[in-house]
């Protein structure tokens, strides 16, 4: 996941996280899974910005990988107890976001969350994530991406910029979310389904939208235990207040074009020199 581009917030005057819809996946009685439901899930993506793939991972092998996240933030925690916000203050294995809400590449070689990459890279949500960058795809980067207890929202924003000022043009690059908690009672990521549309120029493009009342609400999708969450860099998001009642921990697997590089992620100073650096492509 890219360092984020803030942008104005965009909900209307009142809105709140406990108002705001909660968007289905696609409706699965409708796929046959074993003969190409990817097709139906890009097809979301590309309408809405996001879909949801079921099934990535088997929900009893999510506390495993939790415990193996946290222990790799406390250690972070412990080497630099008054990590700062922001890359600058950031280190290649981790990077505070904002106060609570961490972006860790430390520990990811640790047997459960290992496990859960290959997992992930053999699903359904990896073959649709395939489907939409039209084969040509490759690992981005992994991380693992961590709200403390009761971190406040984010500002929405997007991950990356449009290849184009003038022109939509198809996905280069997304992520794919895989919580290993439940949030589905405790918030998650608050996406503006459509927004890829509008955010090239975001403010000309949200007035006509408002003009022709095709502005969609937000929406937070529905991601049970073991599922995957994949959107576009380009679309509106955030994550919301974590009211789990403890830390919200989410796996993140960034895809992208072969071509795309990302060079403002994490920073090159090491918080473990003594470690070889993190390899999160391969």
């Amino acid at each position: 996941m890219a360092a984020s581009v803030a942008v104005a917030d965009v909900p209307g005057p009142g809105a709140t996280s406990s108002s705001i819809p909660v968007a289905n996946p696609v409706d699965l009685s409708t796929l046959d899974i074993s003969n190409g439901s990817d097709a139906a899930l890009a097809a979301q993506f590309e309408q809405d910005g996001f879909c949801v793939a079921p099934g990535v991972a088997d929900a009893s092998q999510l506390e495993a990988c939790r415990a193996a996240a946290m222990e790799a933030l406390d250690e972070c925690k412990a080497r630099d107890p008054g990590m700062g916000v922001g890359q600058r203050a950031g280190y290649r294995e981790i990077v505070q976001r904002m106060p609570g809400r961490y972006e860790m590449r430390h520990g990811l070689d640790r047997e459960p969350l290992l496990n859960l990459r290959r997992r992930v890279e053999k699903s359904l949500a990896f073959e649709t994530a395939r489907r939409i960058l039209r084969d040509e795809l490759r690992i981005l980067g992994c991380s693992v991406v961590i709200a403390e207890r009761d971190c406040a929202a984010q500002a929405w924003h997007v991950d990356g910029a449009h290849l184009s000022p003038t022109e939509h043009k198809p996905a280069h690059v997304l992520n794919i979310f895989v919580p290993l908690v439940d949030v589905t009672r405790g918030g998650g990521t608050e996406i503006k389904p459509g927004s890829h549309f509008l955010t090239r120029n975001l403010a000309k493009q949200m007035l006509l939208a408002r003009i022709k009342k095709t502005l969609r609400p937000p929406v937070v999708p529905l991601v049970t235990p073991g599922d995957a969450l994949l959107f576009d860099y380009r679309v509106l998001h955030r994550g919301t207040l974590n009211n789990t009642g403890g830390a919200r921990p989410v796996f993140v697997l960034t895809v992208a074009k072969p071509w795309f590089r990302d060079l403002v992620n994490f920073p090159k100073r090491a918080l473990f020199p003594e470690v070889d650096a993190v390899d999160a492509t391969t």
